[in-house]
């Protein structure tokens, strides 16, 4: 059974429960939000601290891309985020080796 991150089916929720719920579909969808950032401190400490190149842009789509997916079929949060931060590091770095990072801009000075 497929789970929807929109509308909170398949997720099991506490019903007749008022206010907010932060229940798995609220920890899934937070995933997104705690990837996102993670994925940004990855590219500022791991990258540009040490001097290597990393393909945010690319690591970004292909980490929260595979996050969705997963949780979409399997509905578990730590399983999905593990595997989203994993897929984001090795394309951010595997990217960055091969295609040079995303913040590679002209010199301006």
């Amino acid at each position: 059974m497929p789970y929807n991150i929109l509308s909170c089916k398949g997720f099991i929720e506490e019903i007749g429960s008022v206010g907010l719920n932060f229940g798995p579909c609220f920890s899934a969808k937070i995933g997104f939000v705690i990837l996102f950032f993670l994925i940004a401190v990855i590219r500022k400490w791991g990258a540009e601290e040490w001097g290597i190149d990393y393909n945010f842009w690319l690591s970004l789509i292909a980490g929260l891309l595979s996050y969705f997916i997963v949780v979409t079929i399997i509905g578990n949060f730590k399983i999905s985020f593990a595997i989203g931060l994993a897929v984001a590091v090795v394309v951010g770095y595997g990217a960055g080796y091969f295609i040079g990072g995303s913040d590679d801009g002209g010199d301006y000075g």
